[in-house]
C-alpha cells in the first residue's frame, strides 16, 4: 500500500510522502474507506461516510471527527495536491492512547477502457473476512491475493469459503445473470460495497429482479454473464473465473453500466 502524490494528512498535518510509514496502520485496529476523485471531487463521499461508521459500530468504536471534519479534510488534501482524478484512502487508527486520523492517495486502480469490452479474468482464492460487514485493513489477505493475481495474470479474486461458497471479491463486489435476473451473495456475509448499493437502486428503478443468494463455485456454469463492482472500477464484466468462461454480450448487464455511469454524472454535477 504505497502512499502517491506530494503529501498526505495525519490528523491534520500536511506531511510529505517521503515520510509516510505504512507500519502505522500495522498497529491496533485501522478502519478504512477508499475514495474514487473525479474533477477533483470525491465520489459518492457521503455514503463512505456512512459505511466508515457502520464499520466503528461493528468494531466498538467511536470516530472522533464529525461528518464535516472528515469532508473538509479530504478536500483539503485533495486541493494541496491539486488532484484532479485518483484514489484517496482515508483511515482512522485506534491505539490505546495514539488514535489518528490519515488521509493520503494509493495507486489508482482503472482499468483499461477496453477491459470494459473484453471482460476481466478472475480466479478464486479460499479465504474469508473475520468482519465482513467492516473495512479493515487486513495485510495477510491483500499480500496473498496480491501474489496469486500476479502469478496468474488475473484481475481480481473471488474469496471462496471451505465449504466452495463464493462471498465477494478481495476489493470488488460480485453478480451473476441468468434468464435476466441477477444474482449475488447475501449482505450479512460481504462488505456491502457503494457501487453494489448502487445496482441495486437500478434494478429497483429498472424493475430487474435481483436475488440474495448462497453461490457455491460448482454452479458458476449454470449462469450467462458475471460482473464485479467497486469504488474504482464501477460495474465491470467478466469473461472468465478460472477456466469457466461467460457471455459478455448481455442487456441487463449493458443497462447497469449506462445507468451507473448516469448516477456518477448526476452526483458529479451537482
Amino acid at each position: 500500500m504505497a502512499c502517491v502524490n506530494n503529501f498526505f494528512l495525519e490528523n491534520e498535518n500536511i506531511v510529505s510522502t517521503d515520510k509516510f510509514d505504512i507500519s502505522e496502520f500495522e498497529k491496533g485496529t485501522a478502519l478504512y474507506e477508499v475514495v474514487k476523485i473525479v474533477n477533483s471531487k470525491a465520489l459518492f463521499l457521503g455514503e463512505h461516510i456512512e459505511r466508515l461508521k457502520k464499520s466503528a459500530k461493528i468494531k466498538n468504536k467511536k470516530l472522533w471527527l464529525s461528518d464535516n471534519e472528515i469532508i473538509e479534510r479530504i478536500n483539503k488534501i485533495i486541493h494541496i495536491n491539486n488532484v484532479d482524478f485518483g484514489r484517496l484512502k482515508f483511515v482512522f487508527r485506534f491505539l490505546e492512547n495514539q488514535n489518528k486520523f490519515f488521509s493520503f492517495f494509493i495507486e489508482l486502480i482503472t482499468p483499461e477502457t477496453e477491459l470494459y469490452k473484453t471482460g476481466a479474468k478472475l480466479i478464486t482464492v479460499e479465504a474469508l473476512r473475520d468482519t465482513p460487514n467492516a473495512k479493515i485493513i487486513n495485510h495477510g489477505l491483500r499480500n496473498i491475493v496480491k501474489t496469486k493475481l500476479a502469478e496468474q495474470n488475473a484481475f481480481e479474486a473471488l474469496l471462496v469459503c471451505k465449504n466452495g461458497k463464493i462471498t465477494e471479491g478481495s476489493k470488488s463486489n460480485f453478480f451473476l445473470i441468468k434468464n435476466k435476473k441477477i444474482f449475488t451473495a447475501f449482505t450479512q456475509s460481504v462488505l456491502p460495497g457503494i457501487t453494489r448499493d448502487y445496482v441495486f437502486r437500478i434494478c429497483r428503478k429498472n424493475n430487474i429482479e435481483i436475488i440474495e443468494q448462497d453461490i457455491y463455485i460448482e454452479k458458476l456454469k449454470e449462469f450467462d454473464s458475471a460482473f464485479i463492482t467497486g469504488t474504482s472500477i464501477g460495474v465491470l464484466p467478466v469473461k472468465q473465473i478460472e477456466n469457466i468462461e461467460f457471455s459478455l454480450s448481455n442487456g441487463i448487464l449493458k443497462t447497469l453500466q449506462d445507468e451507473y455511469l448516469k448516477c456518477v454524472e448526476e452526483y458529479l454535477g451537482r
